[in-house]
């Protein structure tokens, strides 16, 4: 039981590496925020994406909208209940409808906390 909880250990550890490694391979060239500074004590270059063009502009926007394609998402939250509310109460109260619900409803604390 023990081998098998330190060969699955290893197979984590090594799939996580291995993904790591990969993930620095693949981001995508893209205009980042070009720092002219170097480290004082290496000597590297202290921007995320050296020898990148700066951000801004038109072409920027325009490559920003086409990024998703086809992959973004419609938010479509119309709800066929909405349309049997008649009159909106206000905050914190439920809605008027169609068919308005009988249910009295207590509020808190109004009738719980009488002592008889």
């Amino acid at each position: 039981m023990k081998a098998i909880g330190i060969i699955l250990g290893t197979v984590a550890v090594s799939c996580l590496a291995l993904s790591m490694s990969f993930a620095q391979m693949l981001p995508p060239a893209h205009p980042g925020y070009p720092a002219k500074g170097v480290s004082p004590v290496t000597g590297q270059s202290t921007a995320n994406d050296p020898g990148q063009s700066n951000g801004v502009g038109g072409a920027t926007l325009e490559a920003s909208q086409a990024f998703g394609g086809g992959k973004a998402v419609v938010n479509d939250v119309s709800d066929a209940n909405n349309a049997r509310i008649t009159k909106s109460m206000g905050a914190g109260l439920l809605p008027q409808t169609d068919t308005m619900n009988t249910v009295t409803i207590n509020p808190a604390g109004a009738t719980s906390t009488v002592i008889n």
